[in-house]
């Protein structure tokens, strides 16, 4: 095969999967980063308060719980800037729901972590 073909379809092959990976849609973009600004807001700004890693992640990663007709649902914990990278506990829990266009948002929950019951 020629080196400019072997080139070229190289290169389509890494358009071709980055535009296969790129599902996450621009609502749910913006309603991940709602979710944690509104976090970061209300738990005392970026100083004070740092989300879990998911919620740095394209759409809020495994953070976001469910997208539904009512929108997508964010859970996730955090806590002071670093506890994830020192390895410490995470302090609070963050619950938010955000409209489906990606645009509003009702915090559902912000405190300390709430315990799972056992049913």
């Amino acid at each position: 095969m020629h080196p400019l073909v072997l080139m070229l379809s190289t290169s389509f092959l890494l358009l071709a999967g980055s535009a296969t990976a790129q599902t996450i849609s621009e609502a749910r973009m913006r309603a991940a980063n709602m979710a944690r600004m509104q976090a970061e807001l209300l738990n005392g700004g970026v100083k004070k308060y740092s989300p879990a890693n998911c919620m740095h992640q394209g759409g809020g990663g495994a953070c976001m719980v469910s997208d539904t007709a009512k929108g997508f649902r964010f859970r996730f914990l955090g806590g002071a800037p670093g506890w994830v990278a020192k390895r410490q506990p995470a302090t609070l829990e963050t619950e938010v729901l955000v409209s489906p266009d990606g645009r509003s948002l009702r915090v559902e929950y912000n405190g300390p972590i709430r315990t799972k019951s056992k049913s």
